[in-house]
């Protein structure tokens, strides 16, 4: 599908960029004193505006060349902070190669992705000093290529200590001062250099094991082309406040909360973790946000049973049909009638693009109530990752869909099944290049005539959005050759009462047939469970799926279910580790 825009989509709604150089350099002339990220420091914020980020990208960029990695692989292992930005874009400013690392990975996992995409520097936090600088000095790993390392935390002073000069282990302070220093020459090596946006400039390693992990190389032209889409496409705006909640090494904070919303203005504020997150929305009073279902699902749990403690829930449903009534006469009084709700996510919080797994349309309406639109998007890393997303006026309409293509970016359907579903496909210039050292899994990946195949399967309607029904590795494939899409089936039953996270897999009877299999955490911690012991819980789950098979063909009913007293685990980015699920 490639057919005519959304009205909400804009493709004049900034300037067109071919790499992230161009980005920044926007960025600076568009937006320049005005503030661009903000921090806490010694109980009091630190601003830093457009201005002053593109300085210090300058001297860290210089700095890496005069230290001798500019060009080079560059991984960074760190959580949110305005310095992994800098970092990252001194990396592929200089023609070389950034390797954002997830912090949530095992020592071993680290090292391993460090030596597979031959890391020359490692840029780290303190949080990791103990792991990068006994790697730094270890002898014993013959496929460690790392040489230099940057410690945003180590005190300057110490830069000369024999356990840090020895190993080439500098503070991140004195690598900008080396770099201001370069540039007072007159050193213009960085700020001069040519971009190649077709080379690879960064390798972002997908969720999986060790071993199976793949590396995806993306362009400059990929991601500079996707961060432009999505500003394009985004309904986020100038000045707009939205706090960093997601894990920044992810493709979708970095094009779109971090690079997507430089390119429109936004003032981006950190968090410093997820537990602060709640008190951060308070602190900050974020205008947008990007977020993944899982933290939409929580919002909409945490008001209802905030709602439900007070006592309030007959008076809040009851204001929702009356509010609900108003706005179709034009009167819109959700501010007012839902103030204190809305106070809980700082007061100023009108719109969520949430994307990375299936999100509950119920949802969707529940918080558009409140007066919080919530525009559902759809990527994937080898696509850099937005393929499609939402236009702002249409997200109760299609509130199932995941939104539009956007522009430059064609979409399409493969061979479809009876019901129109197929494998959905993308051609575009955020395609990835491929898969790091894996010529055999890059060929498996596209169609002949060059459709990156993305594994999640679906249909496109007739005003051409995307709906997805499934992922094409997660099929049940019943003996009389239909096929069941498991997320189909999750989303009626999360709409059971008390139910936290599902997973529906197929496990194979003696005979050799699956059985469709539901695996049920519930809410543990709600009142209704209070005083309960598991068993009765159980029966309880066992009894509305016994009522969700209701709804569904027979061939599609649940013939096995398993409650869980823990939760499963997830991603970094809260999705189901489905291949940990038997």
């Amino acid at each position: 599908m490639n057919g005519k825009l959304p009205k909400k989509f804009n493709p004049d709604r900034v300037g067109k960029v071919d790499d992230l150089k161009q980005m920044w350099e926007w960025n600076k002339k568009t937006y320049g004193p005005q503030i661009h990220f903000s921090y806490k420091k010694d109980k009091s914020v630190v601003d830093i505006t457009f201005n002053e980020i593109y300085d210090i990208i300058q001297k860290a960029g210089t700095a890496f060349y005069k230290i001798g990695v500019m060009g080079e692989t560059i991984a960074i292992l760190t959580e949110t902070r305005y310095e992994w930005l800098v970092s990252y874009m001194a990396t592929v400013n200089g023609n070389g190669i950034v390797v954002p690392m997830d912090r949530e990975l095992s020592e071993e996992q680290i090292l391993n992705f460090l030596e597979r995409s031959k890391t020359k520097c490692v840029v780290y936090s303190g949080a990791f000093a103990k792991l990068i600088e006994n790697y730094a000095k270890t002898s014993d790993r013959p496929e460690k290529t790392a040489e230099i390392f940057v410690n945003f935390d180590l005190e300057p002073e110490k830069e000369e200590l024999p356990e840090y000069k020895d190993y080439k282990i500098y503070s991140f302070e004195n690598l900008l001062k080396i770099g201001e220093d370069a540039l007072k020459d007159g050193c213009a090596d960085f700020t001069d250099v040519v971009i190649d946006n077709e080379k690879p400039c960064a390798y972002l390693f997908t969720s999986g094991t060790t071993g199976t992990s793949k590396a995806v190389m993306l362009s400059h032209k990929n991601i500079a082309s996707n961060a432009y889409n999505a500003a394009c496409c985004a309904s986020f705006g100038f000045n707009d406040v939205m706090v960093a909640v997601l894990p920044i090494h992810h493709s979708y904070e970095t094009t779109c909360t971090f690079f997507a919303s430089s390119m429109l203005g936004s003032h981006i504020c950190q968090n410093e973790s997820i537990k602060m997150v709640m008190r951060n929305f308070q602190f900050y009073k974020p205008d947008k946000l990007a977020l993944v279902p899982l933290f939409v699902d929580n919002m909409v749990k945490k008001v209802w049973d905030e709602i439900e403690k007070k006592g309030k829930t007959k008076t809040v449903k009851t204001a929702i049909k009356l509010s609900n009534a108003l706005r179709k006469v034009g009167i819109d009084l959700r501010k007012k009638l839902f103030k204190d709700i809305l106070a809980a996510f700082g007061g100023n919080l009108n719109a969520i693009i949430a994307g990375g797994a299936p999100l509950n349309p119920e949802h969707i309406k529940t918080m558009d109530a409140f007066g919080i639109s919530v525009w559902q998007g759809y990527g994937i890393t080898e696509c850099s990752p937005l393929v499609a997303v939402m236009p702002g006026d249409m997200h109760l309409k299609k509130s199932e869909s995941v939104g539009y293509p956007v522009f430059q970016n064609e979409v399409k359907i493969g061979e479809k099944d009876e019901n129109g579903n197929g494998e959905i496909l993308v051609k575009g210039d955020n395609v990835m290049l491929g898969y790091l050292d894996n010529e055999e899994a890059t060929k498996e990946v596209f169609t002949e005539d060059g459709f990156f195949k993305t594994g999640d399967i679906g249909y496109i309607d007739k005003d051409g959005y995307v709906y997805i029904t499934g992922r094409k590795k997660n099929i049940i494939i019943l003996s009389n050759g239909k096929n069941i899409y498991p997320e189909e089936i999750e989303e009626y039953l999360m709409k059971i009462e008390g139910l936290k996270e599902c997973a529906v897999i197929g496990r194979k009877k003696e005979t050799g047939e699956d059985n469709i299999t539901a695996l049920i955490f519930p809410d543990l911690e709600l009142e209704k469970f209070a005083g309960k012991e598991f068993k009765e819980i159980e029966a309880y789950m066992k009894e509305e799926v016994n009522n969700v098979n209701k709804e569904l063909p027979v061939f599609k009913q649940i013939t096995e279910v398993e409650v869980r007293e823990v939760e499963f685990e997830k991603t970094t980015t809260k999705k189901i580790m489905r291949y940990k699920l038997k």
